[in-house]
């Protein structure tokens, strides 16, 4: 069948905050979604079916069953497929005339600038409070609006940052002690939730492509699904925090990230001591070798079981874990520490 977009958008031309003009705004608007799961899941077929025009997925992960009562642009027939290529899939069958960018990677210091530059709105719909605040810096820096979404079983919180000269997600959140914040994977999540949130981080995302005057930046919505409740708090913007973020991506991470060739050329061949941040059964599971210190043991100062002269290289599953504890330690002057750049599958054939 063919795709008439006059009908298909015959709904929205009657709506006096959209009609013709800003169904036309919604095509030009470009927009990166970054995690598939929950959250992005209905909040990725609402801007589809919207009119987004150009519509960037990130994420590395793949579909296992325990996800799909809330991500629900999956089917059981997905399992073990990447995330999204089996979400554009879908999202074409709704509406082949968005385009789609595929980003199967792992979101990181290294290239989240790079990700986020060709789009206009950025939507965190992720599970991870080290990606949100690298996210969140990364938006602070190219001036780009990000819309936020959580949740905590039953609750949602739903707010934009950086969207005209509001505060962002430092102000409302000094960034929390490592390990403080759970994932769903450790606590549950009510499916009902993660489709109203998700759905109503879309409401935003297409309010700030339609210019429309009641983008809530500067207020959190927190949602109790249970009893049926909404509350929201103003937060303003925090120029210490503004500072904070610009100063991730002023800095060099190249004094301590080390890639594939970095390694080669520099450590090779020098005595150094290999060290996992991951927990314990992460290691147990599967590693590259070394020592296991934990994250949350190693920020905690439980343990520092290594020579503050000697170089250590540090590193994780995905490469967020692995660059936070070596900024903490090179501020306690551990200056020979290292991270390895990426996920652990960039390494395996190298260390």
């Amino acid at each position: 069948m063919d795709f008439n977009s006059r009908e298909y958008y015959s709904s929205h031309s009657k709506l006096s905050f959209i009609g013709y003009h800003g169904q036309q705004k919604l095509k030009d608007a470009k927009v990166l979604v970054i995690g598939a799961g929950g959250l992005g899941c209905p909040c990725l077929l609402n801007l589809t079916t919207s009119g987004i025009g150009t519509i960037g997925i990130a994420d590395f992960d793949i579909v296992s069953i325990s996800n799909l009562h809330r991500q629900t642009l999956f089917t059981i027939n997905d399992s073990g497929r990447l995330k999204t290529g089996a979400a554009i899939e879908r999202l074409k069958s709704h509406n082949p005339e968005t385009l789609f960018v595929n980003h199967s990677i792992i979101v990181g210091q290294d290239n989240v600038l790079d990700l986020i530059d060709p789009y206009d709105i950025v939507v965190d719909c992720t599970d991870n409070f080290l990606a949100r605040y690298l996210i969140n810096d990364a938006c602070v820096y190219m001036d780009k609006p990000l819309v936020y979404g959580a949740i905590h079983q039953a609750e949602g919180h739903l707010t934009v940052f950086n969207y005209e000269n509001s505060g962002t997600l430092r102000c409302l959140f000094p960034e929390p002690e490592h390990g403080a914040i759970q994932s769903c994977a450790d606590i549950g999540a009510y499916n009902v939730t993660t489709a109203l949130i998700g759905t109503m981080m879309a409401n935003e995302t297409l309010k700030i492509a339609l210019e429309n005057p009641n983008v809530l930046s500067g207020t959190l919505l927190t949602l109790d699904s249970l009893d049926g409740t909404f509350t929201k708090i103003n937060y303003k913007k925090n120029n210490e925090s503004l500072t904070e973020s610009i100063k991730r991506f002023s800095e060099n991470p190249a004094l301590f990230v080390l890639s594939n060739e970095a390694f080669t050329s520099k450590l090779k061949n020098t005595s150094y001591q290999l060290i996992d941040v991951r927990t314990e059964t992460e290691h147990d599971t599967f590693n590259l070798g070394g020592t296991n210190i934990p994250f949350d043991d190693l920020i905690s100062g439980k343990v520092l079981d290594f020579d503050p002269k000697a170089t250590a290289i540090f590193y994780c599953q995905q490469g967020f874990r692995s660059y936070e504890a070596v900024k903490f330690l090179r501020k306690l002057g551990f200056n020979k520490t290292f991270c390895l750049r990426g996920s652990m599958s960039n390494w395996i054939n190298i260390i």
